[in-house]
């Protein structure tokens, strides 16, 4: 049962993790991600960080 509850939170974050990088993508603040999304600006940066060179 727990790897389920993990695989199901690992979905959720990467969802997330897609929504934060099309808004930063379409010109929103860190600040405007992180309170639609429900994180800390340190957690938006960090997703950012790591996803940009993806997106190149």
């Amino acid at each position: 049962m727990g790897a389920m509850c993990n695989l199901s939170q690992g979905i959720k974050d990467a969802e997330k993790a897609k929504i934060i990088m099309n808004m930063h993508k379409k010109g929103y603040t860190t600040e405007q991600i992180s309170e639609i999304v429900e994180k800390s600006i340190e957690e938006v940066e960090i997703i950012i960080r790591k996803r940009e060179p993806m997106m190149a």
